[in-house]
């Protein structure tokens, strides 16, 4: 009876728990399916308060979600592409060597940016190459958002040192385009002519590697009788060689110094003439405040242009030098006589007679309005204009003697008032664009004369 008992109570219990259990089950999908119905109703709501795709609302062609649409290119198209190294100039004269030889062989060539920021010095291919793609401000972003005055991180210390610009920045680049095919490159990475270009990096690139920085001068002539010089190149290249080359791009090294492309034939000599003269600064900025600065110096053609650079490098020892054979030009041009017992120790810039210079009274001094005023007169009242990189160019004692003998010289200093704006001008990354627009505007100014006298050997020149 006992056992029978004890039966009972453990079936009652087994049976409450199953129930229990059937209305926990039943209650909770109740639960679960208001939720579900909650959150669908707000993601409809969310739904119909979303705007339509961009493209849509453009009449744009849709792409699915997640897809990328691939760059369409010529399978048949050929390329030529170069690296860049060194300042402006430099990059300006490997440029026009590109064209010419892109030209020449009738292939599109690929611009890389203009670096703007301490040089890059040439090295052979391979490490050229690597200091190239390191070069970037990819995931940099952040290091123009920090304050000024705030302690910068590591990866942000040389963010403001430098900078790039695509190179229709300072030329008609669309005028180029019209006679000679050209690409703009973002980066040197064969990654991206695989992505932009449909190259295949293993058998679509030949690459012409440079060993010396001057390794090899490009003939265009197979005829030319001009010798090679020896002192600069070590082989001639013959363009036949590179014409023969099947692949789609053909990679050179550098292409910098003048003459490096020979453009011997008439056809080649007259695409040369073409570059040079599309090939000016037309920047808006730098047109309109060279424009200025030329005015207030009399206008077009009115005064003598120089370019005298002394400050840095090879050109530091020459100087004095280079500075009294442009005086001697100058001589030449104005008709001037040089004043009684002055002349220049050899060497060190300095006058001699140093008595007789001493007490001397100062030279004379005369403002733009007034040499405008006695421009006719010409001989000592010539204007002239100094393009130099000479700091504080009236107290230097390299330029003592040529303003001592011409009262209407000018440099940029005496003009600060017209480059308000541009030193206030900052590229898309926040790098200030004056330290390299400035001394540009200088080259302009000087070159706007009725003569031009140079330093020998400088690109800026």
């Amino acid at each position: 009876m006992l056992m029978q008992t004890k039966k009972l109570i453990l079936s009652f219990i087994l049976a409450s728990n199953l129930i229990l259990a059937l209305l926990y089950l039943y209650f909770d999908s109740l639960s679960s399916s208001h939720s579900r119905n909650s959150a669908a109703s707000r993601h409809n709501s969310q739904q119909q308060q979303r705007p339509p795709p961009y493209e849509q609302q453009h009449g744009l062609p849709q792409v699915g979600k997640g897809l990328v649409p691939r760059p369409t290119f010529d399978p048949n198209e050929k390329y030529l592409a170069y690296l860049p190294h060194s300042g402006f100039h430099n990059q300006r004269i490997t440029l026009e060597n590109a064209l010419l030889l892109a030209n020449y062989l009738n292939r599109t060539l690929l611009v890389p940016p203009v670096f703007l920021g301490p040089p890059t010095e040439w090295r052979p291919f391979d490490i050229l190459l690597r200091r190239l793609l390191l070069q970037t401000k990819r995931g940099l972003d952040h290091c123009e958002r920090i304050g000024k005055g705030d302690p910068l991180p590591a990866e942000c210390l040389n963010y403001y040192s430098w900078t790039t610009v695509e190179w229709d920045f300072f030329y008609d680049m669309e005028k180029i385009g019209e006679v000679q095919p050209w690409k703009y490159r973002p980066d040197h990475s064969f990654a991206w002519m695989e992505a932009n270009l449909g190259i295949d990096r293993e058998k679509d690139i030949h690459i012409v590697y440079d060993q010396a920085h001057y390794d090899y001068q490009i003939y265009d002539n197979p005829e030319s009788t001009y010798p090679l010089n020896v002192n600069r190149y070590l082989r001639k290249l013959e363009l036949k060689e590179l014409e023969d080359r099947t692949e789609r791009v053909l990679h050179m090294g550098s292409l910098f110094a003048t003459g490096r492309v020979l453009a011997e034939l008439p056809e080649h000599k007259a695409f040369q003439q073409y570059l040079r003269r599309s090939m000016i600064l037309s920047t808006p900025i730098l047109t309109e405040t060279s424009n200025a600065i030329v005015e207030k110096l009399g206008g077009l053609g009115t005064f003598v242009g120089l370019h005298l650079r002394v400050g840095d490098g090879m050109f530091v020892q020459p100087a004095p030098d280079n500075i009294e054979n442009m005086f001697q030009s100058l001589v030449d041009i104005t008709g001037i006589t040089i004043m009684t017992n002055y002349a220049s120790t050899p060497g060190d810039g300095t006058p001699s007679g140093d008595n007789n210079n001493r007490n001397r009274a100062g030279p004379e001094r005369l403002n733009d309005t007034q040499c405008r005023a006695r421009k006719k007169e010409g001989g000592r009242y010539t204007t002239i204009y100094i393009a130099t990189d000479g700091v504080y160019p009236r107290r230097n004692i390299l330029f003592r003697k040529l303003f001592d003998h011409f009262p209407c010289i000018f440099t940029l200093d005496d003009f600060s008032a017209h480059l308000a704006e541009l030193k206030d001008m900052k590229n898309y990354d926040g790098v200030g664009l004056s330290k390299d627009l400035i001394p540009m505007v200088d080259a302009v100014v000087s070159a706007k004369g009725s003569h031009f006298l140079g330093t020998p050997k400088s690109t800026f020149s």
